[in-house]
């Protein structure tokens, strides 16, 4: 048999050597891994988790253990509809709106399967989430980046690369608002409020992929954009996996019901349904505030490795390193002077250290002298370490 006669080309288009990279470096004890995303299970909540899923198993296994409506059980999205008026401002949301998924990814490829054609213009910050970026090439979109400057995204950018594509070529803007993979950047009231009118005068519809607006460092959670959205053209997706656990693999998509409704026969050819187990689980997790009790102790952690790793880079690098302190998200996104990362990643993982390479995550103008450090999951002794080795690396 002819492997590659059987197959067709989404293989090779979705295709990502980093991604596969940092997976398989998460099991290499010898590796410290600064590239991934991962949450540090110190601030899982297990011991809340594990009596509620003893509670469902006892209470309410003849549903938490059948399959369930495709767009997700009635119990999650009433308790996801509550969660998001009372945390991030988002009101009015009706159980229609709501397609539940497996995980954020899982929603995010729906929606490009089921509206992405060759040739479709996808507007991107830039620099950008990097899965996102393969998803939305394996559906042959153009991708048009628009840069980050001071931490804010260019509208006036966005808006002339817009008017420079055929309006039938228009089809999404996607953006990370609050707490900017790879930045950490969070666009301001009046970036958010300008954003919304140039999606309004081009008839565009907003992607808001929020995955860690709740995880913030120097103050109250910012809004997001779908709590100032006013015409609906704003689709909002986020995830449990940030703020609960991401083996639950459970995330959300809101948006208008008619879209939902196409959406969810797509997602229901995938995989039927999402898992109804975690569902249940996490609907308790919601009902019970979980999150809310549990966000502090995420937060301080995070605060503390976060000021180690900025700390660590100034000590190392001095002025070689060229970074924001994040005020949310998972990252540091720096740049190092006369440093091709790329071409370094090898020698930095002979040191025992790995970053995501900056080129990955930018769809245009690309740079080779940035790096995506994760500062999560490491601990504190480990993101010192990390950092040094990556200066021994670069400089020697």
């Amino acid at each position: 048999m002819n492997i590659r006669d059987l197959l067709t080309d989404l293989p090779r288009k979705v295709e990502n050597p980093d991604l596969d990279k940092i997976l398989a470096y998460t099991v290499r004890r010898d590796i410290i891994s600064l590239a991934g995303g991962l949450p540090d299970p110190a601030v899982f909540p297990h011991e809340q988790l594990r009596e509620i899923a003893e509670t469902v198993l006892r209470e309410d296994y003849a549903g938490a253990l059948q399959y369930s409506p495709a767009s997700g059980i009635p119990e999650f999205k009433r308790e996801l509809i509550s969660f998001m008026s009372r945390n991030l401002g988002i009101n009015g949301v009706k159980d229609e709106e709501i397609m539940v998924s497996s995980g954020s990814q899982e929603a995010l490829f729906v929606l490009a399967m089921s509206t992405l054609r060759t040739g479709d213009a996808v507007f991107t910050e830039n620099p950008t989430y990097y899965v996102a970026v393969s998803l939305f090439k394996a559906f042959d979109a153009k991708l048009v980046g628009s840069p980050i400057v001071k931490g804010q995204l260019d509208v006036d950018s966005l808006e002339k690369k817009v008017k420079a594509v055929p309006p039938e070529r228009r089809k999404l803007v996607y953006v990370m608002p609050n707490a900017q993979n790879p930045t950490g950047a969070s666009m301001s009231e009046e970036t958010k409020r300008y954003l919304l009118e140039v999606a309004e005068r081009y008839d565009m519809t907003v992607v808001e992929d929020d995955p860690y607006s709740l995880i913030n460092y120097e103050g109250k959670t910012p809004r997001p954009l779908k709590a100032m959205d006013k015409s609906g053209r704003v689709i909002y997706m986020s995830t449990m996996s940030k703020v609960l656990a991401p083996g639950l693999r459970l995330g959300w998509m809101v948006g208008d019901e008619g879209l939902i409704r196409e959406l969810v026969k797509v997602k229901q050819v995938i995989d039927l349904n999402t898992n109804t187990l975690s569902q249940y689980v996490a609907a308790r997790a919601l009902k019970t505030k979980v999150i809310e009790g549990n966000i502090e102790k995420v937060k301080r952690i995070y605060t503390s490795k976060r000021n180690v790793m900025v700390d660590e880079l100034n000590d190392s690098f001095k002025d070689r390193a060229e970074f924001v302190k994040p005020e949310s998200g998972m990252f540091v996104f720096s740049f190092f002077k006369g440093v091709n990362t790329r071409a370094l990643l090898e020698r930095a993982v002979e040191k025992g250290v790995l970053y995501l390479p900056g080129d990955a995550l930018y769809v245009a103008d690309v740079r080779y002298d940035a790096a995506r450090l994760n500062f999560t999951l490491p601990p504190e002794d480990k993101i010192r370490e990390g950092v040094r080795r990556m200066k021994e690396a670069f400089y020697g």
